[in-house]
């Protein structure tokens, strides 16, 4: 899987493809790249664990990528929110978990990374932490934001996905 995805074809993950191979280490520690799991690396970010299901608003931090470009700045939806550590420094960012307001111990820490997308050799990869929920599978915003991922993984749409995760 990993080869295929470094020679060039797409992958695409929800909500729990995080929550997959974890790295060795303790749940919140962040660990240095080389010990990350070889899986962890490719999709960008790894599970730490969530709290309950609540809504919450997600900040667009790149208003071009396809699927996003009519959500305007923000939005609030439904979901279990995952609770994500170990982010590769390459990510291009698309959505933002906005914290304030949330409810639960999982969450009691600045802003984080909700959806992104990267390159991983000649491969495109993108993952939103949306989708636990089957209400959100029915939810226009997420189809929107799932369709643009899935068009860019398989190079159907152009996308400039430079790493913007310092900024954000």
């Amino acid at each position: 899987l990993l080869e295929a995805i470094r020679s060039g074809k797409g992958f695409l993950g929800t909500h729990s493809a995080t929550d997959t191979f974890h790295s060795p280490g303790l749940e919140f520690e962040t660990q240095p790249m080389e010990r990350r799991d070889p899986y962890i690396q490719m999709i960008g970010g790894e599970f730490i664990r969530h709290g309950p299901q609540q809504e919450a608003t997600l900040r667009v931090t790149s208003p071009r990528f396809p699927g996003v470009e009519k959500l305007g700045t923000e939005f609030r939806i439904k979901d279990e929110w995952y609770s994500l550590k170990n982010f590769a420094p390459d990510l291009h960012v698309i959505l933002v978990q906005v914290t304030q307001g949330l409810e639960g111990t999982d969450y009691q820490r600045p802003d984080y990374l909700a959806t992104w997308a990267r390159k991983d050799g000649k491969g495109r990869v993108f993952y939103t932490s949306m989708g636990h929920r089957e209400d959100v599978w029915t939810n226009p915003i997420f189809q929107s934001v799932l369709l643009g991922g899935i068009s860019w993984a398989v190079g159907n749409v152009k996308a400039a996905v430079p790493p913007n995760i310092s900024e954000v």
